[in-house]
């Protein structure tokens, strides 16, 4: 999993809808896949990514320059926008912006991540494949001071084979994957970081000591 510093300073700047090519590319074997190349992808970053660009960028992160955020859902990509929208309601006040992912990425294996801003410096990710931009692979949720094992991963590889389209639904998860984020997100959102506990019950080889047991719901205001 690629996680982002949180705490890093963000200016909101203006910025045009990402674009989103793979969603026309359509193959004979397989006509509801959108996919790029090996080659394709090559020739696209080669074009998009001088090596003065790669330089610029990489220099940029190691001087933690400030992170460029937008506020517009209308710009993002629109897996992002339905989570992002659904966390500002969620918490209001909190959404602080999203940094998109730049496409083509500098490498497509890694894929983009667009990573969505909220107050208590929380973040949650999305990562997308980097050779079908429209696909979902991740969504994670962490904040500063929280253990990896207890940040929450939400895998999204098998969503397409399930039949479950990510770019079209009306939210980017499915209903059993929803449920869980939007759990664990009221439940730990305003914790301490050092308190944030994610052990689901069903899972019997975890020490449900620490679990969920432990963990009330947050009852509603």
């Amino acid at each position: 999993m690629t996680t982002k510093k949180p705490s890093r300073t963000k200016k909101p700047v203006v910025s045009k809808a990402p674009e989103d090519p793979a969603r026309h590319r359509y193959t004979e074997e397989d006509p509801a896949r959108h996919r790029y190349t090996e080659e394709e992808m090559d020739a696209l970053i080669d074009k998009a990514w001088p090596e003065e660009k790669v330089e610029a960028y990489f220099r940029a992160e190691r001087e933690d320059a400030p992170i460029p955020v937008v506020h517009d859902f209308a710009v993002m990509r629109p897996q992002t926008a339905r989570l992002a929208k659904a966390l500002a309601d969620m918490f209001p006040g909190q959404f602080k912006g999203v940094e998109i992912g730049a496409w083509p990425p500098i490498n497509a294996e890694d894929g983009m991540i667009d990573v969505i801003y909220l107050g208590e410096s929380w973040i949650v990710q999305l990562g997308y494949d980097g050779y079908e931009p429209s696909r979902l692979g991740f969504v994670n949720a962490t904040c500063d001071g929280l253990d990896y094992e207890e940040a929450l991963e939400i895998d999204c590889g098998l969503y397409q084979q399930e039949g479950f389209d990510t770019y079209e639904a009306a939210f980017p998860l499915t209903d059993e994957d929803r449920e869980e984020f939007i759990d664990y997100m009221q439940r730990n959102f305003n914790r301490p970081a050092e308190k944030v506990i994610l052990v689901r019950e069903d899972d019997r080889e975890a020490n449900q000591a620490n679990g969920d047991k432990v963990v009330p719901f947050r009852k509603p205001s």
